[in-house]
C-alpha cells in the first residue's frame, strides 16, 4: 500500500464511496488504456474521483470523461491542489467538483506540443498565439484612434482624410508586429482550441443534459475569457460559471491536506482504485489488494482489509 492510498483511504472510511485516485503527471492515452482494465465491467451507484494533475492530451481528457461517467451513476470528482487544462475538461462530466479554498481548474484552452529552437517539445497553450494577434489588433486599433484625433485637432481637414492619414501611419506601425506572426501556426491554433471547444460542448449537452447554447456560452469562457494559462478558477468562479463545484466538509478537507501533500511528493502518475466494502459484507473470495506497475507489468496480491486495485 502506498502512502497516497493510505491517505486516501482515511477520506474513504469518512465518505464511505469507492474512490479512484487519478494522479496524472500528464493526461495521455497510454494510462488511459490501463484504466480502462481496472474500470471494466464494473458499475458503481456513486464514485469519488481524487484527481491531480497538470493537463495533457485533450483527445485522451475526453475519453477519460466518457469512462468515468460510464462506470458511475454519481460522480464526484475531488480536486486536492490542481486540475489543469485537460483536467478540467474531464471535471466537466461530475455531478460535483470538490474543493479547498486552494484547489484550482484552469482555462480550457488546449495545449499542443512544440519544440522552440531545436529543444525536446513540451506542451504550450495554442491561446498564446491568439492573446498576441489580439495585442496587435487593439494596438493597431489605438493608434488609429490617437492619430486621428491628433490630426484633427491640428489641421483644418475633412474626417475621411484623417481617417485614410491615420490608417497609413498605423498600418505601417503595425505592420512590423503583424510579420512576427506565423499564419500557418495561427490556424492550428484556431483548429487546437476548436477541438477543446467541441469536446467541452459535447460533454456538457450530451452527458450533463445543458442546452446548446448555454454549453456553447460557458465552453466559449473557459477558452477565451481568462489571460493565462496559469489562472487559478477557484470555487467561486466556477459557480460563477454554473458549474457543480462546492467546497468538502471541513472532515473531509482535513483528511485532503495529507492526500494533498503525498500526491504532491509522489513523482509518477498513478492511478489506483480503492473499492468500499460495507460492514457485514462478505466478498465471495475475500478482500485483497493487487498491484500493477505499468513498467514492470508485475502483479502482487496481498491480503487486506480492503479492495484496491492499482496502475502507476
Amino acid at each position: 500500500m502506498s502512502e497516497v492510498t493510505d491517505a486516501a483511504k482515511t477520506i474513504q472510511d469518512h465518505r464511505k464511496n469507492p474512490m479512484l485516485i487519478l494522479d496524472l503527471k500528464e493526461v495521455r492515452k497510454s494510462d488511459l488504456l490501463n484504466m480502462h482494465k481496472l474500470l471494466h465491467g464494473k458499475k458503481f451507484n456513486t464514485l469519488d474521483v481524487v484527481l491531480q494533475t497538470p493537463g495533457g492530451d485533450i483527445d485522451a481528457a475526453f475519453l477519460y470523461a466518457k469512462l468515468l461517467k460510464g462506470c458511475c451513476t454519481n460522480l464526484n470528482i475531488i480536486i486536492p491542489l490542481y486540475a489543469k487544462s485537460a483536467g478540467t475538461l474531464i471535471c466537466l462530466i461530475a455531478d460535483k467538483i470538490l474543493m479547498t479554498e486552494l484547489s484550482e481548474l484552469g482555462p480550457l484552452d488546449t495545449q499542443i506540443r512544440e519544440s522552440q529552437d531545436g529543444d525536446s517539445p513540451e506542451y504550450n497553450s495554442a491561446l498564446n498565439g491568439f492573446k498576441a494577434l489580439e495585442q496587435i489588433q487593439q494596438h493597431n486599433i489605438s493608434t488609429l484612434d490617437l492619430v486621428t484625433k491628433l490630426i484633427l485637432g491640428r489641421y483644418e481637414m475633412k474626417m475621411s482624410e484623417a481617417i485614410h492619414l491615420s490608417s497609413e501611419f498605423s498600418g505601417q506601425t503595425s505592420g512590423n508586429l503583424y510579420k512576427h506572426l506565423n499564419p500557418t501556426k495561427i490556424g492550428e491554433y484556431a483548429r487546437a482550441l476548436e477541438i477543446g471547444e467541441y469536446y467541452g460542448k459535447m460533454i456538457l449537452t450530451r452527458y450533463r443534459n445543458w442546452n446548446e447554447r448555454d454549453a456553447a456560452n460557458i465552453i466559449n469562457l473557459l477558452v477565451y475569457k481568462y489571460p493565462s494559462h496559469g489562472f487559478a478558477i477557484d470555487c467561486q468562479e466556477l459557480q460563477k460559471l454554473g458549474l457543480p463545484a462546492e467546497f468538502v466538509e471541513s472532515e473531509t478537507a482535513s483528511k485532503l491536506f495529507t492526500l494533498r501533500e503525498k500526491l504532491l511528493q509522489s513523482k509518477k502518475t498513478s492511478i489506483e482504485l480503492i473499492e468500499y466494502e460495507t460492514k457485514g459484507t462478505k466478498p465471495s473470495k475475500g478482500l485483497k489488494t493487487s498491484t500493477k506497475k505499468i513498467s514492470a507489468g508485475a502483479i502482487k496480491h496481498e491480503k487486506h482489509n480492503g479492495s484496491v486495485s492499482v496502475l502507476k
